[in-house]
């Protein structure tokens, strides 16, 4: 009997102890509620003593069973409160520009941005043109990009480089038949990997000649709608597209009637038979049609042209002059990428037919790029979506011992317009070789040196059959959040 005394006495203690600090601090605003049945008293047994015990060992069992409710509401007090601070650390997301989102996650929002910082000197190995040495934004971009309802996500991104304000991306996805997405507005055209492949993760400082000439005559940044099939190894992407807003008229008094907008179809299908970390082989096509051509205010024109790998200076080495009378063009790509742990091998190649209306020569060009890249430090190049995605050093720069990431790079690139119907540029083509250095202090820092040994044949810098040849030094500080 004492027992039994001494430990209902201990539980009651324990109850009210814990009743009471419950009741000081609410975990909710919903208090639980909890209910325990009046103690069941056995009936009379006509011993005064047992019947004493039994009303004893009632009220104890009561007890014990409001105990196990007060256990119970306290663990879903404390799952709610876990609950909430969930939430509340998916609110905002830290990163170098952080995500914020609402406390169910179906709304977020998240500044981003590019900032590219570039020197060049030139020296001219012949040739009479004076490249001009010189720094340059090569990139101020500035946007918002976010996801509502779950299902859909939105981007504007704005280039505020050379002093121009040029709208980047502007568009609206719906991402709820997966893997389906859908996206309308002005965004990238499918074409080849340099092109698809985020600037923020290329790896020179600049793209192919070719994969710029061909990229801004059917591909880049345009207005329409695209449908894209994801997987982890497999996707195909295609889409139908008008202009961009970065298409400019003349403003002067000999103004002309400003032509149509252009238009044409894109696609883009990508394959890797091997994905996995360190080790990624690559492979994809690419192709586009177009029509309603032209080049400035000229109806039914076409214009390639590139500068030597590298920007600061306007000088084209590669330039087919405009070309009338322009009907159609299409334009099909190959491209491929293996990756050996911190060795790396990639290369495009693209071909132009430029078809012209009756009675006018039709015209055709090629070309292509090959490189190799080294990361000395360890690290290896991911893929998601069939293109490179961010590097991440295996140890951030810092004045602790960390270096960052190193990555070694030898590129040559090559792209011949010598079949172009304007007599002044016949003959023209021009090739280049690179050798870079990227210093990735962070994953949104890097350091980047370019050396670029480029020569052109019969290019528009020169009098007409003269060889332009020279070297180039480069260097870029890249920011992105």
């Amino acid at each position: 009997m004492q027992r039994l005394l001494n430990g209902g006495a201990l539980s009651a203690l324990i109850l009210i102890a814990t009743g009471a600090a419950a009741q000081e601090t609410p975990l909710d605003t919903e208090e639980p509620a909890f209910e325990t049945a009046p103690p069941s008293i056995p009936a009379p047994t006509g011993d005064a003593t047992l019947d004493r015990l039994n009303a004893l060992e009632a009220k104890v069992q009561a007890l014990e069973a409001r105990n196990r409710s007060l256990e119970d509401a306290l663990q879903e007090s404390t799952t709610r409160i876990q609950t909430v601070e969930v939430r509340a650390a998916k609110g905002v997301q830290a990163n170098v520009a952080p995500t914020h989102a609402d406390p169910g996650g179906v709304f977020t929002f998240k500044a981003r941005g590019v900032l590219d910082v570039d020197y060049v000197h030139f020296a001219e190995r012949a040739g009479a043109y004076d490249y001009n040495d010189g720094t340059g934004f090569r990139r101020a971009r500035l946007g918002f990009e976010g996801t509502a309802f779950k299902d859909w996500a939105w981007r504007l991104e704005v280039d505020f480089a050379g002093n121009v304000v040029a709208v980047q991306d502007a568009y609206l996805q719906y991402n709820g038949f997966k893997p389906l997405t859908i996206t309308l507005g002005q965004h990238k055209a499918p074409f080849g990997l340099e092109s698809n492949n985020s600037d923020n993760f290329n790896s020179f400082l600049e793209r192919g000649m070719f994969t710029n000439a061909f990229g801004t005559a059917g591909a880049e940044r345009r207005i329409g709608v695209s449908v894209a099939y994801l997987k982890e190894k497999f996707t195909f992407t295609a889409g139908l597209f008008g202009d961009n807003e970065s298409i400019g008229r003349s403003t002067g008094a000999a103004l002309t009637a400003a032509p149509d907008e252009s238009y044409g179809a894109n696609a883009r299908v990508t394959w890797e038979p091997v994905l996995d970390t360190g080790r990624i082989i690559h492979v994809g096509a690419s192709g586009f049609w177009r029509a309603g051509l032209k080049s400035g205010d000229t109806d039914d024109g076409l214009r390639l042209s590139d500068r030597p790998n590298i920007r600061v200076d306007n000088g084209n080495i590669i330039d087919t002059g405009v070309i009338p009378n322009v009907e159609n063009l299409y334009y099909l790509g190959v491209e491929g990428t293996a990756v050996f742990g911190p060795l790396s091998v990639t290369g495009e190649y693209g071909h132009l037919e430029i078809d012209r209306f009756a009675g006018f020569r039709d015209f055709s060009s090629d070309g292509f790029y090959v490189y190799g890249s080294w990361f000395v430090t360890g690290e290896t190049r991911p893929f998601r979506n069939g293109n490179f995605d961010r590097i991440r050093p295996l140890n951030n720069f810092s004045n602790t011992g960390g270096t960052g990431a190193i990555e070694l790079l030898l590129r040559y690139d090559q792209l011949d317009v010598g079949d172009t119907p304007v007599a002044a540029r016949a003959g023209n083509d021009a090739h280049s070789y690179t050798a870079g250095a990227n210093w990735y202090l962070t994953p949104n820092f890097k350091l980047q040196f370019n050396y670029i040994r480029f020569a052109g044949s019969n290019t528009p810098l020169d009098p007409v059959g003269a060889k332009t040849k020279g070297d180039a030094v480069a260097t870029r500080l890249h920011i992105d959040w």
